[in-house]
């Protein structure tokens, strides 16, 4: 299909552009994923991490229900965490039932650290690019996140 005629079809235009994202959005997210995950921290676990670096402090149960996995895979995925110093399971002071689950400085480190990994192969990427194609990077983030991240309907 030729840019004329995507213009005389919006709504295949809207559905092939749609589908093109959805792919270079998951591959995207696969390989970043990949250059957090070693030996040491699997790419699940590191997503836990990152969880828990940003909320503070949760439950497995709000945990297993952000990475859409049974409570029985965040226990297991959890104790390795712990096991490994990354991350605190704790009784929760207001419901001595319920489990608290917080980073510890190891924890907050390899996040970092990840982090760090990730935005340098990013930073090779963007750094082969032109001018051009980097501001037109700016605006396509841009409209991502006005449209993606800041409406979540």
């Amino acid at each position: 299909m030729t840019g004329q005629e995507r213009r005389e079809d919006p709504e295949q235009d809207a559905a092939e552009l749609a589908a093109e994202l959805r792919r270079v959005l998951l591959v995207s997210s696969r390989i970043l994923r990949s250059h957090t995950a070693s030996d040491e921290i699997s790419a699940s676990q590191y997503s836990v991490l990152a969880y828990l670096q940003r909320a503070g402090e949760s439950t497995p149960g709000a945990i297993a229900s952000f990475e859409h996995v049974s409570p029985p895979v965040m226990t297991r995925i959890l104790g390795r965490l712990e096991d490994a110093g990354l991350v605190l399971r704790d009784a929760h002071p207001g419901d001595g039932r319920q489990v608290r689950v917080t980073l510890t400085a190891e924890g907050q480190e390899a996040v970092d650290r990840g982090r760090r990994e990730r935005d340098e192969w990013l930073r090779s990427r963007i750094g082969a690019t032109d001018d051009a194609e980097r501001r037109t990077l700016w605006e396509a983030a841009q409209i991502l996140h006005r449209n993606l991240v800041q409406r979540r309907d």
